[in-house]
C-alpha cells in the first residue's frame, strides 16, 4: 500500500504541472453556430501553441499559428504573436528553404471558466473577437478498476478540529452507464465511500456532479472537474461539502491490470 500511495502522489504532482498556472486548455475550441472553423490549442507547461483554421477574403482556407504565454493579467490570460506561414505544396517534395513566416498580428486567449473562453486576435490590422467553447464529440468512458484515492483539504469545519489535510488511499471502482457514474472507494483503513453523479463532457475533459456517502457516516455533495482519462488511469480536481466541512483537492488512480 505504501508503494501505491507513492505512485498516487507522483500522479497528482504530474497533474499539477500539466499547466503551471491552472487549468488544462489543450483542446479543440470553436464558436457555437459557426461550424467550419476553429482553433486547436496545445499546452506544454506554460506555453500554448494555437492553430487557427479559418478562411481568407476569397473564402479559401487559410491558417495561422500563435505562440502564447501567460500575460500576467488577472485571471487566466495567455497572449502572444500570431504568424502567417507559407510552404511547399503538400503533395510534392518538401523543400524547407521555401518555407516563409511573418508576424501578422497578435492573439489573446482568456479562459472564462473551464469550458468557455474569449479569443481576440489581429491579422494585418483586422481585429476579431470570438466567444469559444470546447468542441465535444462523445462521452469518455471512465469505467474500470484503479489503485489510487484522493487528497483533499477540509475547511470551515464544525468542529474546527476537523480542518486540515485528508489523504485517502485504496482502490476505486468506476462504473459508468451513459452519463451516470458511480465511484466505489475502498480505503486502506477499511472505510468505504460511494459517489454517484451525472457526467457531462466538455471537449477532452469531463465534469461529474452528485452526492456521496461513506461508512464513517459522512454524507454530502461533490463535483469532479477536469476529469481526464488516459491509458494509464484518470485524474480529476475534486470539491465538495458534507455535514461537517467543505473540501477541495484531487482524485485519481492508475489502471489495475486485469
Amino acid at each position: 500500500m505504501r508503494a501505491l500511495v507513492a505512485i498516487l502522489c507522483l500522479a497528482f504532482a504530474l497533474t499539477g504541472r500539466a499547466s503551471s498556472s491552472s487549468s488544462e486548455i489543450s483542446d479543440l475550441w470553436y464558436t457555437v453556430g459557426e461550424d467550419g472553423w476553429g482553433v486547436n490549442i496545445v499546452l506544454q507547461n506554460d506555453v500554448a501553441f494555437a492553430t487557427f483554421y479559418v478562411y481568407d477574403t476569397n473564402r479559401n482556407p487559410v491558417w495561422f499559428t500563435a505562440v502564447l504565454g501567460f500575460s500576467g493579467a488577472p485571471g487566466y490570460v495567455m497572449a502572444g504573436d500570431l504568424f502567417v506561414d507559407r510552404g511547399p505544396w503538400f503533395g510534392g517534395a518538401f523543400n524547407p528553404a521555401t518555407v516563409t513566416e511573418r508576424k501578422a498580428g497578435t492573439a489573446t486567449f482568456t479562459l472564462n471558466d473551464l469550458s468557455h473562453a474569449t479569443l481576440t486576435y489581429t491579422v494585418d490590422g483586422v481585429v476579431v473577437s470570438k466567444q469559444l467553447e470546447r468542441l465535444t464529440f462523445k462521452l469518455e468512458d471512465f469505467s474500470g478498476a484503479y489503485g489510487g484515492g484522493y487528497s483533499i483539504r477540509k475547511s470551515s469545519c464544525t468542529p474546527s478540529s476537523l480542518n486540515g489535510l485528508q489523504d485517502v488511499s485504496g482502490y476505486l471502482t468506476l462504473t459508468q452507464t451513459g452519463s451516470n457514474l458511480k465511484i466505489a472507494v475502498a480505503a486502506s483503513d477499511g472505510t468505504t465511500c460511494t459517489f454517484n453523479g451525472t457526467l457531462t463532457q466538455y471537449g477532452k475533459m469531463a465534469q461529474t456532479d452528485g452526492t456521496y456517502a461513506c461508512s464513517d457516516t459522512t454524507v454530502g455533495t461533490f463535483q469532479l472537474l477536469e476529469m481526464t482519462p488516459t491509458t494509464s488511469g484518470f485524474t480529476a480536481r475534486a470539491t465538495g461539502r458534507n455535514q461537517f466541512c467543505q473540501w477541495s483537492g484531487q482524485m485519481g488512480g492508475i489502471t489495475l491490470e486485469p
